[in-house]
C-alpha cells in the first residue's frame, strides 16, 4: 500500500528517464518524450488514465486515432519544453498531454458551437462539455496533492492543444467553405491547405522559443542532474556510524589517507596554511570519528575531541590554530598537485563502503581545494544525496556557481 501512495522513489524516475533540466541540458533530449509514459505513483497513473480514456475516446470520435495519437505526443513532448523553460523541478506524467487534448476539445466545441448557430442545428457540445470540466478539476487538484508537481507542462500542454485545436477547425472551415462553394476554385483550395497550417508551425515555434532555455542552463545544473543520476544508477546501501568498527582495520591500520590521525595533521596544514574552509569540513569528519570511538585512544579521547572542537571554530571564523593542536602536526611536506588529494582520497573509501555522509563532507573539502575539478562537486553532490543531506547538497550547488563567477 506504501509503494502505491508514494510510487518507486525519486533515483528510480531519474534512471528511468524523469524530466531533469541538468541532464537535458547535458544532451539526453529522450527526457522531453519518456515523462509522458511515466509516472510518480499508481494512483498518479489511475487519475491520468481516467482522464485519457473520458476525453481521448470523445477526442477519437470527433477527430480520429491519427489525430488523437499525435496530438498527445506533441502536447506531452510540449509541456515538457514548457517545464524545462520555466520549472527546475524533476517531473514525470501525462498531464501536460492531457491538458492539451482537453484544450483541443474546449476550442473545437466553440467551433461546433458557432456552426450550429449558423446552420441552426441543435449544438452537440454539452454531451462533453462536463466531461472536460471534471477532467480539468481532476488534474490540477490532484496535481497538487503529488509531490512532483508540474504546472509549466500543464501550461505547455494547454498552448499546444489550443493551436493544434486552431489548426483542425481551420481546416475543417475551409474544407466546408470548399466544398459548399460555388466556384469551386483552386484558389480557395490553395488558401485551404495554406490557413491550417499556420498553426502547426506555432506549435514548432513555440517548442523553439522554450528550447532557447538551453543557453540559461547553469553548470551547477548539469552537475547536480549528472549527480543524482550517478547516484540513482549506482545507488549502495548506506552505511550508518554504528557500521565504522567493522571497517576499523580497513581505514585505521591499512590505508593511512584514512587514518584519522593522519587526517588531523592534513587538517591541520590547511588550516595553518590558510585553506579553511576545506579544513573546517575535515575537522568536522573528525569530530564524528571521534565522538563515535573510531581510531586510537588518543584520537578518539575527550581531550582530543575539545581540541577539534576548538579548531572547528576557530576555522569557521578563518582564524590560526591553537599552539595545543600543533603537536600533531608533523610538518608533511605538499605541492600543489597532491594537496587536494589530503581530502579526494579518503573520500573515494568512504564512498565505496557506503559512508556517504563522510564522504560527502569530504569531496566537499576537495572541491573546496581544488574548484576547477567538477568530479569532485559531483561525487560530493551523490554522496549528499545517497545520504538525504540537502543542506550538504545546497552547500556544494552555492560553491559551483561562485567558481561558474570567477
Amino acid at each position: 500500500m506504501t509503494k502505491i501512495v508514494q510510487g518507486p522513489g525519486y533515483d528510480l524516475l531519474v534512471a528511468y528517464g524523469a524530466k531533469e533540466n541538468g541532464l537535458i541540458a547535458s544532451g539526453q533530449m529522450q527526457r522531453l518524450f519518456f515523462p509522458i509514459f511515466m509516472h510518480v505513483n499508481l494512483v498518479h497513473l489511475l487519475v491520468n488514465m481516467f482522464g485519457l480514456w473520458s476525453i481521448g475516446r470523445i477526442f477519437e470520435m470527433i477527430a480520429g486515432h491519427r489525430n488523437l495519437f499525435i496530438l498527445y505526443l506533441v502536447a506531452g513532448i510540449t509541456g515538457n519544453f514548457c517545464s524545462f523553460a520555466l520549472l527546475q523541478n524533476l517531473s514525470v506524467g501525462a498531464s501536460g498531454s492531457l491538458f492539451g487534448l482537453l484544450l483541443c476539445l474546449f476550442i473545437i466545441q466553440k467551433y461546433e458551437e458557432r456552426l450550429s448557430k449558423q446552420f441552426k442545428r441543435p449544438t452537440q457540445g454539452m454531451q462533453f462539455g462536463r466531461v472536460l470540466l471534471v477532467n480539468l478539476v481532476l488534474n490540477i487538484i490532484f496535481g497538487f496533492s503529488i509531490p512532483i508537481f508540474d504546472w509549466a507542462a500543464h501550461l505547455g500542454g494547454s498552448l499546444a492543444g489550443i493551436l493544434f485545436g486552431f489548426a483542425l477547425t481551420t481546416r475543417h472551415k475551409w474544407n466546408l467553405k470548399f466544398i459548399l462553394s460555388s466556384a469551386n476554385s483552386m484558389q480557395l483550395k490553395k488558401k485551404f491547405f495554406e490557413r491550417h497550417r499556420i498553426y502547426y508551425v506555432g506549435i514548432i515555434l513555440l517548442n523553439i522559443l522554450f528550447s532557447m532555455a538551453f543557453f540559461n542552463i547553469k553548470k551547477y545544473q548539469i552537475i547536480y542532474g549528472k549527480a543524482i543520476e550517478s547516484a540513482a544508477e549506482n545507488k549502495n546501501m548506506v552505511m550508518s556510524y554504528e557500521d565504522l568498527p567493522q571497517y576499523e582495520d580497513i581505514l585505521v591500520s591499512q590505508n593511512e589517507e584514512t587514518n584519522p590521525e593522519n587526517m588531523q595533521n592534513d587538517a591541520i596544514f590547511l588550516h595553518e596554511n590558510g585553506y579553511f574552509f576545506a579544513a573546517l569540513n575535515l575537522y568536522e569528519v573528525l569530530y564524528t570519528l571521534s565522538k563515535e570511538g573510531f581510531g586510537s585512544e588518543q584520537f578518539s579521547s575527550d581531550s582530543n575531541k575539545v581540541l577539534l572542537k576548538a579548531a572547528i571554530e576557530l576555522a569557521k571564523q578563518d582564524r590560526i590554530t591553537i599552539a595545543t593542536m600543533k603537536k600533531y602536526n608533523q610538518k608533511k611536506i605538499y605541492n600543489k598537485k597532491n594537496i587536494t588529494e589530503i581530502c579526494a582520497k579518503p573520500a573515494a573509501l568512504y564512498m565505496t563502503l557506503g559512508f556517504f555522509q563522510i564522504s560527502g563532507k569530504l569531496y566537499e573539502c576537495a572541491y573546496a581545494l581544488n574548484l576547477g575539478n567538477d568530479e569532485y562537486a559531483l561525487k560530493g553532490i551523490e554522496s549528499f544525496h545517497l545520504a538525504e543531506d540537502t543542506q550538504g547538497i545546497n552547500q556544494i550547488l552555492s560553491m559551483i556557481n561562485i567558481a561558474d563567477k570567477k
